[in-house]
């Protein structure tokens, strides 16, 4: 009766895990973060990342370009995807070069935490305007999945359901220039802290004066001073959920006039308005209505599947079974270990 009592409880755990949580279950999460309310006052205006503070921090390096090779940011969204810009890749770059280096917080020391894969599909919104940054971004598939760890975890994304204005705590992070002056990326990762900034105030004739589209999110200070910057771009801005330790990318680094000027703070693609865009492209929904279809140029050229309307998140981008041994093997298992224990005088089974 205690055995298949046993075996019970281990196929209660065997369940396929909740749908864009791939590691250990969860997404947003930060295994070796200190206190991230701490110090975080001054990216432009920011200060160096501990190692393993943004685990989910992804630079996108194209051999091309000098120095360590840094492009642009972008974010884990599953063990296989990445989030960033499309203007990332508005210049004709040889795509099967560049590479991607994931859990690392120094460019040319990135540790053994450290993954790098390739890329094997660009997959850019078809309707990217580069005249005006209008739906700004892009999802890098890899060649193949990494392999979460401390310094590796997939960040949330965020449907619908999210109240992304009312969200307090909220960080930009990258490898891009730390003065406005500089044209040079960071070797180490740099993070600040902003404030989300109500796109109406951002849009208003002594800041942006119209050129904010409603799918943008302004984030920083009215006064300037902390800011992202060149060779930020792709990467998060990251949000943490307000009832538990767990962060949202709420929007990709997109563009912005000059770096930590007053009334200029940092746009970004919201990622929620393009929830359903992402999922498209990852073949995670089935139907969609054929008006509402947000139809992606592909890198190489691949027809995307229509989709429906997404459950709730944090999810995961495919079924995982938590189950750590096949269920058959589980079966066999316990079958020979009652077959055994029958043989010991004294054991009921």
């Amino acid at each position: 009766a205690m055995l298949l009592l046993f075996l019970l409880v281990l196929l209660a755990t065997c369940r396929p895990a909740k749908l864009f949580s791939t590691c250990s279950g969860s997404c947003g999460i930060r295994p070796l973060a200190s206190d991230y309310e701490r110090g975080m006052t001054r990216v432009v205006g920011g200060k160096n990342a501990e190692g393993g503070a943004w685990p989910w921090l992804v630079s996108i390096q194209d051999p091309a370009v000098s120095g360590t090779g840094h492009l642009c940011g972008g974010s884990l969204i599953s063990v296989q995807w990445v989030l960033t810009a499309a203007h990332c890749f508005v210049e004709s770059r040889n795509i099967s070069a560049m590479r991607l280096l994931i859990g690392a917080t120094q460019l040319t020391e990135p540790g053994p935490g450290a993954e790098v894969r390739m890329i094997k599909r660009l997959l850019i919104h078809r309707e990217y305007s580069s005249a005006d940054q209008s739906n700004d971004i892009a999802l890098l598939e890899l060649n193949e999945p990494v392999q979460c760890s401390p310094y590796i975890q997939t960040v949330c994304v965020p449907n619908r359901t999210l109240n992304v204005a009312q969200l307090d705590n909220c960080y930009v992070a990258g490898w891009g220039a730390t003065t406005a002056r500089s044209q040079t990326p960071s070797d180490v990762l740099q993070e600040a802290k902003v404030h989300l900034i109500h796109v109406q105030i951002c849009n208003s004739s002594e800041w942006y004066g119209g050129d904010i589209h409603t799918h943008n999110l302004c984030a920083g200070y009215p006064e300037g001073g902390i800011d992202t910057c060149q060779g930020d771009s792709g990467g998060p801005l990251m949000c943490q959920d307000n009832n538990a330790d767990f962060f949202w990318v709420v929007g990709v680094t997109s563009w912005g006039r000059g770096c930590a000027r007053a009334k200029r703070p940092g746009v970004y693609t919201s990622v929620q308005h393009f929830y359903e865009w992402i999922l498209l492209q990852m073949k995670l929904l089935e139907k969609v209505e054929p008006s509402r279809r947000p139809w992606t140029t592909a890198y190489p050229t691949q027809q995307p599947i229509p989709t429906q309307k997404p459950t709730s998140m944090p999810t995961p981008v495919q079924e995982t079974n938590n189950c750590p041994y096949p269920f058959k093997k589980l079966m066999e298992f316990f079958t020979k270990l009652q077959e055994l224990l029958k043989n010991i005088p004294g054991v009921t089974v």
